[in-house]
């Protein structure tokens, strides 16, 4: 698997986001992991066809991506961006 886009967050509107990208035939499903602590909202993401997880932690190790985006919170974003600092 080819990971191009990580995203962190898949709330609101890192849904709308990647709801967007996916529509446009410019990103497929495959390409993108995403990351998101509730199961719920993390089960969208996975409904589309993309590769989920709870934590950064289970990204693959040899996961290069294009693009990391945070979609989360203003008040957690401290602690989110910490986990992403191997992709530069």
């Amino acid at each position: 698997m080819t990971i191009r886009l990580v995203l962190a967050g898949c709330g609101n509107m890192g849904y709308a986001m990647l709801s967007g990208w996916l529509k446009s035939g410019k990103l497929a499903p495959s390409a993108v992991f995403v990351v998101e602590p509730n199961a719920d909202l993390r089960n969208r993401a996975t409904t589309l066809g993309c590769a989920t997880s709870a934590d950064a932690g289970s990204i693959p190790a040899d996961a290069v991506p294009d693009l990391v985006v945070i979609a989360v919170k203003p008040q957690v974003i401290r602690d989110v961006t910490s986990a992403y600092k191997r992709f530069g």
